[in-house]
C-alpha cells in the first residue's frame, strides 16, 4: 500500500524519476530525492531496525541526519543513517544487527528478563569467575550493535584539504546563511557547512514563504561568493580555531577530511527537537513534530492516518495543521494547558493507542511530540564556553564563548524568520570584522608576509541586538518511565536507579548507563 500523498508545491522528490532499490531483498520503488526512510515509509515500512539490548522494534523518530532508530546497512556498507542518506538506483538495503529476521528477532526474549538487565548489571554479574570473560565476552558481542563490514571489499579513495578561511559558517539554516552573506559581503573569505542534504534549515518544511526565503538566501550566498559544502559536519573545534570538518559527498572522494584554520567560527547550528520520555514513547509510530512535517512536505509521505499531536510550541501546532492538510484525522493534545501523554501501547508494529495523563484513552496510529528543544553547544564547549540553562526557555544557552566563536540563530534565542535573519546579519558583519583585525595582527607578525597598512584595529565589540526567548514548559518526562537513549536502550528508570546507587554526577551517570555514548 502506497502512503505517497498528492504532489505539493515544496516537496524536494522528483516524481518523474522512480528509483529502484530492495528492503530486506523485497524489490520496491521510490523517487529521486527521497532518503532511504523518506522511502521505506511511503512503502508502507515502518519498521527498520531493532533496539540493541531489548531488540524492541524502531520506526521513524526524527527523519533527519539524527535519527537514532534508522541505521541500516546498505549492500557492504554498515551503519548507514537512512534518515540522511539519499536513495539511489539499484540500492542493496537491509536491517542490521538483527537475527533471524526484523519481523522475528529471537533475541527480544530479552524483554522478558528486562527487570534484571539494569544500568550496570554487567559491571556486577559477569565479574567472576574471572576466566569464563572469554565466554561472556563473545555472548555479549552478539548484542553490539551495527553491520557488517565485509573485509574483501575495496577501500575507497578518501581526500584531504587545507584552508585558511576568514569565517567558518557552521550551520545553514536562515541565521547561518544570512551571517555569510554578511560576512563575504564585508570582504571576508567564507565557507558555510551543513550537515544536511540541502541547507536552508526548518524552512525547507515550512510553509511556501519559508522555502523562497531559504532559496533567496541561499541564491545570495552563492552570489557573494560564500563556498557552501552541503551533507557535511564539522566534528571539532580545537585551539586557536582549528576546525576539523568531514565533508561526505566529494566528486572524487568517499569523504574528504577539511582541516580549516579560522578567524572567526559562526556557530549557528539551530536546535535539535527533544523527544518526550513515557512509557512506550519507542514504539514505532512515534515520531517528534519535525519527523512530521519533513515527511509530508518535503517528500510527499503520509505519516499515518488518525494521529494524537501532544503540543507545547508552534511546530506542534504546525505539524497538527501539516496533518489535516494530509487528510490524517487529528487529536491535539496542548501542552500549555497542562495536559500530557502518560503512556503509549500497541502491536510489534505500530502504536495503537495513548493514555492521557486525565485517564482519557484514543485510539491512534501515530503519535507526535512537540515539547522543545536540546542546544547542540558541542562546538561553542569545545571553545572552552560553558553553556546556561535557562528554566523559563526550558533549553541551554550560550554563556560567553571566546571573541573568535559567536553564535547566532536558534541555539542562541528565538525570534520569527526575519529575526532570524537579521540577527545572522549581525553576527556576519561581526565576523567580518573580526577576521579582518585577527588577519592584520597575524600578517604583521609573520615573517616573510607582505607588510601591513595602518596600526593592528581595535577587536569590535558584540553591539548585536539579542534574540529573545520565549517562554515554554519545561517538558522532559511524564508520569511514567521511558526510553532516554534509544541507541543503547537506556530508560529512565536506568538513570533514576544509577543515580540512587550513588552515581549522580552527569559524567558518571552517562558511563555508568552507557546513555548518549
Amino acid at each position: 500500500m502506497s502512503h505517497r500523498l498528492p504532489a505539493g508545491s515544496g516537496e524536494i522528490i522528483d516524481r518523474s524519476r522512480s528509483i529502484r532499490f530492495s528492503w530486506n531483498g523485497k524489490k520496491l520503488t521510490g523517487f529521486q530525492g527521497d532518503t532511504i526512510a523518506s522511502a521505506l515509509m511511503a512503502n508502507g515500512e515502518h519498521i527498520m531496525g531493532r533496539s540493541m539490548k531489548y531488540k524492541r522494534p524502531r520506526g521513524v523518530l526524527t527523519a533527519d541526519f539524527w535519527d537514532p532508530n534508522t541505521t541500516v546497512q546498505v549492500g557492504d556498507e554498515p551503519n548507514v543513517r537512512a534518515g540522511h542518506r539519499k536513495l539511489a538506483e539499484g540500492m542493496n538495503v537491509s536491517a542490521q544487527n538483527v537475527w533471524p529476521s526484523l519481523k522475528f528477532d529471537v533475541g527480544a526474549a530479552n524483554g522478558l528478563v528486562g527487570r534484571y538487565l539494569t544500568a550496570g548489571f554487567y559491571y556486577k554479574t559477569f565479574m567472576k569467575p574471572a576466566f569464563l570473560w572469554p565466554k561472556y565476552e563473545a555472548v555479549l558481542a552478539k548484542f553490539a550493535p551495527g553491520g557488517k563490514v565485509d573485509l574483501g571489499t575495496p577501500h575507497g579513495y578518501y581526500d584531504k584539504r587545507y584552508m585558511h578561511p576568514d569565517v567558518v559558517v557552521a550551520g545553514g539554516g536562515p541565521a547561518g546563511l544570512s551571517a555569510a552573506i554578511a560576512a563575504a559581503n564585508a570582504g571576508a573569505s567564507v565557507i558555510l557547512l551543513d550537515h544536511e542534504n540541502a541547507a536552508g534549515g526548518h524552512l525547507l518544511w515550512g510553509s511556501d514563504e519559508d522555502r523562497a526565503a531559504a532559496a533567496d538566501l541561499i541564491t545570495a550566498a552563492e552570489a557573494a561568493g560564500v563556498e557552501i559544502l552541503e551533507n557535511t559536519t564539522v566534528t571539532g573545534r580545537y585551539e586557536d580555531n582549528w576546525i576539523s570538518i568531514v565533508q561526505r559527498s566529494h566528486d572524487i572522494s568517499m569523504e574528504r577530511l577539511i582541516k580549516a584554520r579560522a578567524k572567526v567560527l559562526v556557530v549557528a547550528a539551530g536546535t535539535i527537537e527533544r523527544p518526550y520520555v513515557f512509557a512506550g514513547n519507542d514504539i514505532p509510530g512515534v515520531m517528534t513534530s519535525g519527523a512530521v512535517r519533513r515527511l509530508i512536505n518535503m517528500y510527499g509521505v503520509k505519516p499515518g492516518t488518525k494521529a494524537v499531536v501532544l503540543t507545547a510550541n508552534e511546530s506542534g501546532d504546525g505539524a497538527a495543521d501539516d496533518l489535516h492538510r494530509a487528510g490524517v484525522d487529528v487529536t491535539v493534545v496542548d501542552a500549555r494547558e497542562g495536559k500530557t501523554i502518560a503512556s503509549a501501547s500497541g502491536s510489534k508494529t505500530r502504536v495503537r493507542k495513548v493514555e492521557l495523563s486525565d485517564g482519557t484513552s484514543i485510539e491512534c496510529d501515530l503519535v507526535v511530540t512537540a515539547v522543545g528543544w536540546t542546544a547542540p553547544t558541542s562546538l561553542l564547549n569545545m571553545a572552552g564556553d560553558r553553556p546556561v540553562y535557562d528554566p523559563t526557555a526550558a533549553r541551554f544557552f550560550p554563556g560567553t564563548p571566546p571573541d573568535n566563536v559567536i553564535a547566532t540563530g536558534g541555539i542562541s534565542g528565538d525570534g520569527t524568520r526575519d529575526e532570524l535573519i537579521a540577527h545572522g546579519a549581525a553576527t556576519g558583519e561581526l565576523a567580518a570584522a573580526r577576521a579582518a583585525a585577527t588577519r592584520h595582527r597575524i600578517q604583521a607578525a609573520t615573517a616573510r608576509a607582505e607588510a601591513v597598512d595602518g596600526s593592528e584595529p581595535e577587536l569590535p565589540a558584540d553591539n548585536r541586538t539579542p534574540l529573545g526567548r520565549d517562554a515554554h514548559p519545561e517538558l522532559y518526562r511524564s508520569s511514567t518511565h521511558g526510553i532516554v537513549d534509544y541507541s543503547e536502550d537506556v530508560g529512565s528508570k536506568d538513570l533514576f536507579g544509577a543515580a540512587a546507587e550513588g552515581f549522580d554526577s552527569v559524567e558518571l551517570l552517562k558511563r555508568f548507563t552507557t546513555a548518549t555514548m
